[in-house]
């Protein structure tokens, strides 16, 4: 379970990375727009689209990323009061609800697509952008995101049989303070690391030149 885990973790980056890029390139777009707008006084027109699709598509593939790098938003005033084992069922029933609603949001979602689809809805703009491709590519990463909840809601049941109320914290719990600091003074490591291996580059080079 954790290796096929660690697979959906990889495919979850890749579509993090995906929308990711559509939220620069929609960002260029509207950049370039502003600039027509301004110098040519002449609207380019359907950018507002573009950017709701953009923010659209890359949410839906965002929240799976977030979930399994635990980085959703929780209030944990009391959770982090309570016993473990108490948070290592309140941490499975969240997971549980939460599955379930996106189960039934990605439904809505499949609806309005099929909808769409039908009555080969486009955009109000000039460009009468077709519906359907943008939604398509939303309900794909509301789904997926359905699909890396469940997973990790069948992980967590498995550990929380086994009475391992630890694992189940770590797996699908807020994170603590100990672990963002952690994570944090990781990262500074690595950039560190990488900040000495540049400039250990640039002294070979200014070596050699000299």
């Amino acid at each position: 379970m954790d290796r096929l885990i660690e697979r959906v973790r990889t495919l979850t980056r890749y579509g993090a990375w995906f929308g990711g890029t559509l939220i620069l390139m929609a960002a260029f777009v509207v950049a370039f727009d502003v600039v027509v707008r301004e110098l040519f006084v002449l609207p380019v027109g359907g950018t507002d689209e573009l950017s709701g699709f953009a923010l659209a598509i890359s949410s839906a593939f965002a929240f799976s990323y977030a979930l399994l790098e635990r980085a959703h938003v929780r209030i944990d005033s009391i959770y982090t009061a309570l016993p473990r084992r108490v948070c290592a069922f309140l941490d499975v029933i969240g997971l549980a609800v939460f599955t379930l609603f996106m189960a039934l949001l990605a439904w809505q979602a499949l609806g309005v697509f099929l909808e769409s689809v039908r009555n080969s809805t486009v955009t109000l703009s000039a460009f009468a952008w077709p519906l359907r491709f943008p939604q398509f590519i939303w309900i794909v990463g509301l789904f997926w995101f359905v699909v890396v909840a469940a997973l990790l809601l069948l992980r967590s049941l498995i550990t929380l049989s086994k009475g391992d109320w630890a694992a189940v914290q770590r797996q699908i719990g807020s994170k603590t303070v100990q672990e963002e600091l952690g994570e944090e003074l990781e990262q500074a490591e690595k950039r560190h690391e990488q900040y000495e291996k540049r400039a250990e580059e640039q002294i070979k080079k200014h070596g050699d030149f000299s």
